[in-house]
């Protein structure tokens, strides 16, 4: 390994690194203060943790961790390869080892002691969806895997033949379904820890999405026209935008035309859907919403994207 890339590995590790620590402050100072569960090992530990004191009062949440990651770290090596295994260790054993050192040097209720009563559960489900879609997104972004049930979910995507996108939200929504029950007596369900659940699973989706695929709501616009030419410079004069070019033959038709794209952002595309038509009124337009940009993305004349 060369220096760039071994260079390349530490700036990767060490956001991995600071990813499962948010994710870690997520859960002990927020989820598990309010027993708010939003899927994950996290999740499964603060559902246990009343069993906790059972075994002993050695038995904490980041021994749960621990056992938890580590029996799923080494099921998947067996049926997932051994570059997932070596891939996934660092987090699979340093989340449980941050939360460790939480358990024995920090008050789990640091952030929300002096919260009111009223702003109790808002605060934690806000700080919770917060920190753990930054941790999740960073980790993520570097190439990284959080660990835990992210095992359990590529073993079913891949046994299953199930999206992994769907077997997240599979998995994390059947803990956080689990949640609303109360098994002491009365036996009971909780609707209201189910909801907050499910909006935790959804916001920390949404903040993981804006960052690993830099979600800032751009929109690229296809037009189909006679008039590629005027189109072309139209969009380079109002909004300078480089665009392409495709030829394009109708169906039914068999006419031949041009299509033009160009990505730009949200608020660019509305302008310049109402420009096509001062321009080409018979022109065929339609935008659709780019989730991610890979490459140049530069506000640059004449610069084919």
């Amino acid at each position: 390994m060369n220096k760039e890339n071994m260079k390349l590995k530490f700036k990767q590790y060490l956001f991995v690194a600071v990813g499962v620590i948010l994710l870690d402050v997520a859960f002990y100072f927020f989820l598990d203060p309010a027993d708010l569960v939003f899927g994950g090992m996290m999740g499964l530990a603060i559902l246990f943790e009343p069993l906790f004191s059972t075994i002993g009062t050695w038995f904490t949440a980041s021994i749960f961790l621990f056992i938890a990651n580590t029996l799923a770290l080494f099921i998947g090596g067996i049926l997932l390869g051994k570059d997932f295994f070596f891939k996934t260790i660092f987090s699979s054993l340093f989340s449980p080892l941050v939360v460790f050192v939480f358990e024995r040097t920090c008050d789990p209720m640091f952030f929300l002691k002096e919260v009111s009563a009223t702003g109790f559960w808002i605060v934690s489900i806000i700080c919770g969806i917060l920190f753990s879609g930054l941790g999740l997104g960073i980790a993520l972004k570097n190439n990284g895997s959080t660990g835990g049930m992210d095992v359990v979910q590529k073993i079913l995507s891949k046994y299953l033949h199930v999206p992994y996108s769907k077997t997240m939200y599979l998995t994390d929504f059947v803990i956080v379904l689990f949640a609303g029950f109360h098994f002491q007596s009365p036996f009971s369900y909780n609707i209201e820890m189910v909801i907050y659940g499910s909006f935790g699973v959804f916001g920390t989706a949404v903040i993981v999405d804006m960052i690993v695929l830099n979600a800032k709501g751009r929109r690229t616009v296809y037009i189909i026209t006679t008039k590629p030419i005027e189109v072309r410079d139209f969009i380079y004069r109002e909004i300078d935008r480089g665009v392409t070019f495709v030829n394009v033959e109708g169906a039914y038709t068999n006419e031949s035309k041009t299509m033009v794209f160009c990505t730009m952002e949200k608020n660019e595309a509305y302008r310049i859907t109402q420009l096509v038509k001062q321009t080409d009124p018979l022109a065929f337009c339609f935008v659709s919403e780019t989730r991610e940009i890979v490459g140049e993305y530069l506000n640059n004349t004449k610069r084919i994207l």
